[in-house]
């Protein structure tokens, strides 16, 4: 039997492409398709396809709230986000969430059917562009030592002069250090410096 799939995005141009290049190989056969999140989500519930193929940003609803919902609603479906977007932030929630496919719109066409079917056979799939993406964002998000200690205090509600007094380097220093750790977690407070430390597991709650 052919794998079934919906297709959600909500680029006609894009959605037309993708379904030419699908409908072209003998092992898919395409249920529906939409340009949008939340009639992905009723049209995963209607046909229960093998694969919901889902655009990132579409106006009602993301494609991690649609893979999120179809989850729930039709669990045998697997989902694959085909994303235009290469933001290492963006690639990150979606692998963190557990999406079973991960390609950029950038990729050859033969390469996102050939991922589908190793999704169809129960891989969980990264193209090789999304892996390069995730792994350089956690090397570059590896903090020195130095780096370490100006988070613990800032975390201790110290202020940059009371770092710089316990560390023994200038206040200047230490502005250094926590916009390289902003930069670093990619947040612009203090409060979300915390929250994502945690969530990392460089502090301890």
């Amino acid at each position: 039997m052919p794998i079934s799939l919906i297709i959600a995005d909500d680029h006609a141009f894009t959605l037309q492409g993708m379904q030419r290049s699908l409908e072209s190989r003998p092992e898919f056969s395409i249920l529906a398709t939409t340009g949008k999140g939340v009639e992905a989500i009723a049209l995963a519930r209607r046909h229960r396809p093998d694969i919901a193929v889902l655009d990132y940003v579409m106006p009602d609803a993301t494609g991690l709230d649609v893979f999120k919902e179809i989850a729930c609603w039709s669990p045998e479906t697997r989902s694959v986000i085909v994303t235009g977007s290469d933001s290492a932030a963006t690639l990150q929630s979606l692998n963190e969430a557990g999406v079973h496919g991960i390609f950029l719109k950038a990729q050859e066409p033969r390469d996102i059917c050939d991922g589908l079917l190793r999704v169809a056979a129960g891989e969980v799939v990264r193209a090789r562009q999304v892996m390069k993406i995730l792994t350089a964002s956690i090397e570059n998000s590896r903090i020195t030592r130095r780096e370490q200690q100006v988070l613990t205090g800032i975390a201790q509600g110290l202020s940059n002069p009371g770092i710089a007094m316990e560390l023994s380097i200038s206040p200047k220093t230490v502005e250094s250090h926590r916009a390289s750790l902003m930069r670093k977690l990619g947040v612009h407070s203090s409060a979300a410096l915390i929250v994502r430390a945690v969530r990392e597991g460089l502090l301890d709650p």
